[in-house]
């Protein structure tokens, strides 16, 4: 519970910045304009200002250049570690001066402590000869912390009161180390304790992304790509009313801009609809690292750091009312279909469930299973398809493999409401094979398969028909 001697009288707003978005001193006075702006707006809007709360990744490659720096010396290399420290020596006090070339007082002495505590690391296990999961995390947490350091001073040179808070008071986690699984429970308790204090004296919060700690305070990371998971969990802790994960795109698209060109971004999608998307080859953030957002019911939205102007695309919480229709399209290449049919028709479908149940029992991803009266269809991915897995499917009923197959995901709201959902999609295939079609089993998701050498020209066609062509 938060203090009652506090009056926070407005839920905060969490913004998650990625490693591109705070690379250098440029990228990290873009993140203070991008705040200011959502200050301002918030001032210009009725009631009382809306604490702001800014979680930080590692500048870009840092953290890669910590693991390597801790597998250097924990493997009698501590000269290239070594090395290592003096760069990120170099690139931190530099980023340091160009933001603010007078601060020669606790900015930098801070930075410079710090960058002394890597260095000591790094001879103490070299000395010691042995490199722990424990000590790796130690080791990958400077970035964070480096540049929240840097961000911090980015703000105050900018005129902000801006506060820095340490993610390991109260991001709590287990003690899996390199892969810490977060503890919701502690994290609500501890937020608001560390944090609302801080958001009722200042205009903004600086807080790190990946990194926690266990309950006896024992420095954790919650797994590469944790940044927006911490900000979700901070911003769920907190009762924010959004979070913004501001990253070097736009946003969700209609499709694979570098494979079409003309794709636009998708003004909004449910969480489902970001997790079919994710699964099925979308790349612009992984909704099981939003999960403590949405559990809550708060909207994320994505944002491009380099474009600030763009909207974004916001994902909402299912059952959130949203344009009915095809929102995306993704494409899986490398997939392999199975048609399956029993030995013998008076065995029914027996014979074709239990195929289908093997892919489980095999730990093989199966991307589409279809059971229709007594035959079925399994799509899998041909680089996990394998001579075991097939010989148990023979060995139940009859299989005919069709290799290079993508499939073209399509995915939107509502897709059981709209006619056309399917028929414009298969229209625009005119010409091309269409391996199978999926579709029904869910209002979110369509599937066609197509001979993957005619891939991109079918995921072309496709997107100009449904997002290109004009309608008269």
């Amino acid at each position: 519970m938060s203090d009652p001697s506090i009056d926070i009288s407005t839920s905060p707003l969490v913004l998650k910045f990625g490693g591109t978005s705070v690379r250098d001193a440029g990228a990290m006075r873009r993140v203070v304009a991008i705040v200011a702006g959502e200050i301002a707006l918030g001032r210009s809007a009725p009631g009382p200002r809306a604490p702001m709360v800014v979680v930080t990744s590692a500048c870009a490659g840092v953290t890669d250049m910590l693991l390597e720096c801790a597998r250097g010396c924990g493997g009698e290399r501590p000269e290239e570690a070594l090395a290592l420290v003096a760069t990120l020596r170099e690139r931190h006090l530099g980023i340091l001066h160009d933001l603010d070339p007078d601060d020669d007082h606790e900015g930098r002495a801070d930075l410079r402590t710090m960058l002394d505590e890597i260095e000591r690391l790094v001879r103490g296990v070299a000395m010691l000869g042995e490199l722990t999961p424990r000590t790796t995390d130690l080791f990958a947490s400077y970035g964070e912390r480096l540049s929240s350091l840097l961000l911090t001073a980015a703000f105050r040179a900018a005129g902000f009161r801006a506060a820095l808070a340490d993610s390991r008071e109260f991001i709590i986690t287990d003690d899996t180390f390199i892969r810490a699984a977060p503890l919701m429970a502690e994290i609500d308790r501890r937020a608001h304790r560390m944090v609302d204090p801080l958001m009722a004296e200042h205009d903004v919060v600086v807080a790190q992304g990946f990194i926690g700690s266990t309950i006896d305070g024992i420095t954790t990371t919650i797994g590469r790509g944790g940044g927006d998971y911490s900000g979700a969990l901070i911003g769920a802790a907190l009762g924010a009313r959004e979070i913004q994960i501001w990253t070097d795109v736009s946003g969700i698209l209609t499709a694979d801009p570098r494979l079409v060109p003309n794709a636009r971004v998708v003004p909004e999608v449910t969480f489902t609809e970001a997790r079919e998307l994710a699964y099925f080859g979308a790349k612009v953030i992984h909704p099981d690292t939003i999960l403590p957002a949405v559990a809550r019911n708060i909207p994320v939205v994505i944002r491009n750091s380099m474009a600030p102007a763009d909207p974004g695309t916001r994902i909402m919480p299912d059952g959130t009312p949203i344009p009915s229709g095809i929102h995306s399209i993704t494409m899986k290449k490398g997939m392999t279909a199975l048609k399956l049919s029993p030995r013998d028709p008076r065995d029914g479908s027996a014979p074709v469930e239990r195929a289908l149940s093997l892919f489980a029992e095999h730990g093989v991803p199966l991307y589409c299973g279809l059971l229709a009266e007594s035959r079925g269809l399994a799509i899998t991915q041909s680089s996990a398809f394998n001579d075991i897995l097939l010989a148990a499917v023979e060995s139940t009923c009859r299989v005919t493999v069709d290799e290079e197959i993508a499939l073209l995901c399509m995915t939107g709201a509502a897709l059981h409401d709209v006619p056309a959902a399917l028929s414009e999609p298969l229209a625009a295939l005119d010409g091309i094979t269409v391996a199978l079609v999926a579709a029904g089993t869910s209002e979110h998701i369509m599937l066609i398969g197509v001979p993957e050498s005619r891939a991109n020209e079918a995921l072309s066609a496709v997107h100009r028909r449904l997002f290109e062509e004009v309608t008269v």
